[in-house]
């Protein structure tokens, strides 16, 4: 229920920043909720270095102004390190 939660309110953020066009903001914050979720994930596990490949690749379109490009490899990110 609680993962749920966390689903529905980064689905609520990212609906209404997108509508906002605030998609700037958006990336920076999801990038530090999955490096809190990846520091807790043993190194050793295939699941660390799926995300952890997707965290490294968010900034580049971040800064090339390709928000919706990073928010969905963050995103993507996060699904993994929520899933058990």
């Amino acid at each position: 229920m609680r993962r749920l939660a966390g689903i529905l309110v980064v689905a609520g953020l990212v609906v209404v920043l997108s509508a906002s066009g605030a998609w700037a903001g958006t990336c920076p914050v999801l990038a530090k909720q999955a490096n809190e979720l990846l520091s807790s994930t043993s190194t050793n596990t295939e699941k660390y270095a799926k995300a952890k490949a997707l965290i490294d690749k968010w900034e580049a379109p971040h800064k090339a102004g390709n928000h919706a490009e990073s928010t969905q490899v963050l995103q993507e990110a996060l699904k993994i390190l929520r899933t058990p």
